[in-house]
């Protein structure tokens, strides 16, 4: 099991990598799964068990997802999940991106990533999740893309680690005019709201093709 300190600078590391490529373009058994050699298949997936329980604790401070509702949104990405090798010291992750709207108007791009290592008996152990979810309008004063976007990196249990909010400007074309970033308070109440949002969005999809 990789220590603690460990999986959290992967996992930031990966959550900064994760963000460049969007701009360019549990250690747990709870979610492991055999895999076969190469990319491993959603399908490959152990059955997710129940959170387990922990000693009786103060509420924590961080926005945390609802048990159930975390349980769908792991049920989601085992269904459909994309599997992306990791590169280096950075883990693979199960990923899926979601478009609604018009691509050509207003729109928003949601994206999950649950990130984690493949072992020595070849069990992919996830160490953790990212969220990211960019809003898109056209200022009618310029016809430049206003593009608000949020952050939140989680443990395995839905506990938010770290949030980020910002708004980009972007040309037609995607060039980044200026970019504003908020660093978030895990604490803060407001991030809440949005964190469910998020959670909601990948609780609640249809299975691909249905």
């Amino acid at each position: 099991m990789i220590p603690y300190s460990i999986r959290r600078v992967l996992l930031v590391l990966a959550a900064a990598a994760f963000m460049i490529s969007r701009a360019a373009a549990q250690t747990d058994a709870d979610f492991s799964s055999a895999l076969q050699k190469g990319a491993p298949s959603p399908a490959q997936f152990a059955k997710i068990k129940a959170k387990p329980q922990k000693p009786a604790a103060p509420a924590p401070k961080a926005p945390t997802a609802d048990d159930a509702v975390w349980q769908k949104v792991l049920e989601t990405v085992k269904r459909d999940g994309v599997y992306k090798p990791g590169a280096g010291p950075l883990p693979g992750a199960f990923t899926i991106d979601d478009s609604t709207g018009d691509p050509k108007g207003a729109h928003v791009e949601h994206s999950v990533a649950v990130l984690g290592m493949v072992n020595e008996e070849e069990l992919f152990e996830a160490m953790g999740a990212i969220f990211v979810v960019k809003s898109y309008t056209i200022d009618p004063k310029d016809g430049n893309w206003r593009v608000d976007q949020w952050m939140f990196m989680t443990d395995i249990y839905g506990e938010v680690g770290d949030g980020g909010h910002g708004l980009v400007i972007q040309t037609p074309d995607g060039k980044t005019l200026s970019a504003t970033p908020e660093k978030l308070n895990p604490a803060d109440p407001k991030i809440q709201a949005q964190f469910n949002a998020m959670l909601k969005h990948w609780a609640e999809r249809a299975p691909k093709g249905a």
